[in-house]
């Protein structure tokens, strides 16, 4: 009868009795499932049990018996045998270890108490034995896990601040209380992808073609007026959604004419008007360049439209804008961030990388910020600041007393949500050195002095560097999201006039070429021959479509000719 080797002296074993083999047998397979869990690797029994040899899978285990020169199967159940006399451990599923997980990663966060633990050791494998205290620290773990911050809209709500919708997500201005929103260039492109809203240009285009002056088919024309109604359909598709103001744009392409910018935003607001909607829901967003400031103020002052100069790079730069009197700047806090990590410094290498390491650009961007949000409470300006282009939600909790902010449409679902407490900050000594600098910053500026609209080369270096950086990078992403939208217009411009200037005896023969050929190519392809493409063949054009296969059975002139 086999007996079993004794415990080492400083771990307490009880006596055992005598066991048959079967059962030893099993419960040296259930030890070496715990110790091995999912692994495929061949794992020895324990040692004085040289006469089994365990193999785990995902699926099943199985267990071989040495017998002389031969191996012979015994069958395993897949659940845990235990160990001990308490219950068998559960079988968990992906899904529970998922949870288990995330559980885990919060029980352990920092913060959270260290979890004491005692172990006692019963035959070759350490056990958890239950802690007294364990009752006490799960509700201090717990009280640790649930302790959170109210969502960031409740707090910008409480502070008065208003959240501009920066989405075509038809279904969250409906359902959001947004307090504006908010039409760019991207949207513009995105709109084009999504069949709700490509259907607005459509629509655009359509129109721009049939109100064509004279009948003239000038691309040029037509496509600058597709792109003027497309953008007033987005707009008032979402002001039917969403109260208040509304920001469009003036094409960013045109940001060094201040004539062309006027011209494009009184058309704007016309178009606007139209559509029943006054002066009064309607603000013109336009680049905060030379130009674009000189723009502004004689929409402000000559046609009483409202204006956002956008792209505006800090204190300096907004109280020049605040002095053309724009009903509102925008402060982009990714081109920013960008302008100011890019500035020259000083020519050694060390010392760059020190300041770098002291003064990250994130960190000078919300100084700029900061600033000019303490500049304009300070002297009581009336433009009102909107910071766009966030990173991540949570930072506009640290940017200063602005009177905006545009999310998007996963930004506006982060807000909603409760967010866990966060250590506190030095927000008193950032807001103390914000006010120092807007105490000591001019008012008012050079600008009112200057007649021409220039004003860059009378601001400081530093702040006329980061002007620039802020603007060139800001207007290369926007012209180049317009220049997309337009290339996808008028490509269906092209379609139209194409069409528009062939007639039906001559689209007809056209057509009959294209069967010939498609026809040709598959008596080709049936025999087994190389088939080589001579002509375009319209396999997408309706008429083709018509003629060459049945309307409903599209899908077979696809296979057999096109190969898809």
């Amino acid at each position: 009868m086999y007996q079993r080797s004794p415990s080492p002296p400083d771990e307490f074993a009880p006596p055992t009795p005598a066991m048959p083999v079967a059962t030893l047998r099993g419960k040296r397979r259930a030890d070496a499932h715990v110790e091995n869990g999912s692994s495929r690797i061949p794992t020895a029994s324990q040692p004085g049990s040289s006469k089994t040899l365990t193999t785990v899978g995902h699926n099943e285990s199985k267990v071989y018996l040495r017998g002389g020169k031969s191996w012979r199967r015994a069958e395993k159940s897949s659940i845990p045998f235990p160990t001990s006399s308490g219950l068998a451990p559960p079988v968990l599923t992906a899904t529970h270890a998922g949870f288990a997980d995330i559980a885990y990663q919060l029980l352990n966060a920092p913060g959270s108490p260290s979890k004491p633990s005692s172990t006692s050791v019963l035959g070759r494998r350490a056990r958890p034995r239950p802690s007294t205290t364990q009752t006490k620290l799960k509700d201090e773990r717990k009280k640790s896990v649930v302790a959170s911050s109210p969502p960031l809209w409740r707090m910008l709500q409480a502070k008065r601040k208003a959240v501009i919708a920066e989405t075509l997500d038809y279904e969250l201005l409906g359902t959001l209380p947004f307090n504006g929103s908010m039409v760019t260039p991207s949207m513009l492109r995105e709109g084009l992808l999504t069949p709700d809203t490509a259907y607005h240009a459509w629509v655009a285009t359509k129109r721009a073609i049939e109100e064509r002056p004279g009948g003239e088919w000038d691309l040029a024309s037509i496509l600058s007026s597709a792109m003027h109604y497309y953008l007033v359909e987005l707009g008032v598709s979402m002001l039917d959604r969403v109260d208040g103001p509304h920001y469009t744009f003036v094409d960013p392409r045109l940001h060094d004419s201040t004539t062309a910018m006027v011209k494009h935003a009184l058309r704007l607001v016309r178009l606007f008007a139209e559509k029943g909607y006054g002066r009064s829901r309607i603000v013109v967003t336009i680049p905060a360049t030379e130009a674009g400031v000189q723009a502004a103020r004689t929409l402000e002052g000559k046609h009483h439209v409202q204006t956002n100069l956008t792209l505006v790079s800090g204190l300096v730069h907004a109280a020049i804008c605040a002095e053309a009197d724009a009903t509102c700047i925008t402060l982009c806090y990714k081109e920013l961030s960008e302008a100011c990590g890019r500035k020259p410094s000083n020519s050694n290498p060390f010392i760059r990388a020190w300041e770098a390491f002291n003064a990250p650009s994130k960190r000078l961007a919300d100084e700029a910020i900061q600033a000019t949000t303490a500049y304009f409470n300070l002297h009581k300006l009336q433009s009102a600041i909107l910071v766009a282009n966030l990173q991540s939600a949570n930072d506009a909790e640290r940017l200063g007393e602005f009177d905006a902010v545009a999310l998007t449409a996963s930004q506006s679902l982060r807000a909603r949500a409760p967010a866990p407490a966060m250590p506190a900050t030095s927000a008193p000594a950032a807001g103390a050195l914000a006010h120092l600098r807007a105490c000591e910053a001019q008012y008012p500026t050079v600008y009112r002095a200057s007649q021409d609209g220039s004003f860059l080369s009378a601001m400081p270096v530093d702040a006329r560097t980061t002007a620039k950086v802020t603007l060139a990078t800001g207007l290369k992403g926007l012209m180049e999201q317009m220049f997309q939208t337009s290339m996808h217009v008028l490509e269906f411009l092209q379609g139209e006039a194409q069409l528009a200037h062939v007639d039906d005896l001559g689209l007809q023969e056209f057509y009959e070429e294209d069967e010939q050929e498609a026809e040709r190519l598959d008596r080709l392809r049936t025999a087994g021959q190389y088939a080589e493409q001579v002509l375009p063949i319209r396999w997408d054009d309706v008429g083709f479509r018509l003629r060459f296969s049945s309307w409903d059975q599209a899908e077979a002139y696809h296979l057999n000719y096109k190969g898809t």
